[in-house]
């Protein structure tokens, strides 16, 4: 493969990645219309630091760094909570 390929290749998982992050959105959408019927806060910290650990675990698991695991996991929670605000 050239540099071009490679290229073609991160474009394409880049895809994958935003079209996961949009289904991941549309059932946050739908998790905020729970909530507010049932009059939930938005905000659940305890479930927050799951998915932060569950990110840690999923990035250590294939040789990232469990911290930035950690980070990218803050940027969907802060995603989902103005989504759901």
């Amino acid at each position: 493969m050239d540099l071009e390929d490679y290229r073609k290749e991160i474009d394409h998982v880049n895809t994958e990645i935003v079209d996961a992050v949009s289904r991941r959105m549309n059932i946050v959408e739908e998790i905020g219309t729970y909530k507010e019927q049932n009059g939930m806060d938005v905000k659940d910290e305890g479930r927050e630091e799951v998915v932060k650990q569950q990110f840690e675990k999923l990035f250590e698991k294939e040789s990232l760094p469990k911290e930035k695991g950690r980070e990218f996991a803050e940027l969907l929670i802060e995603m989902a909570v103005q989504k759901q605000e």
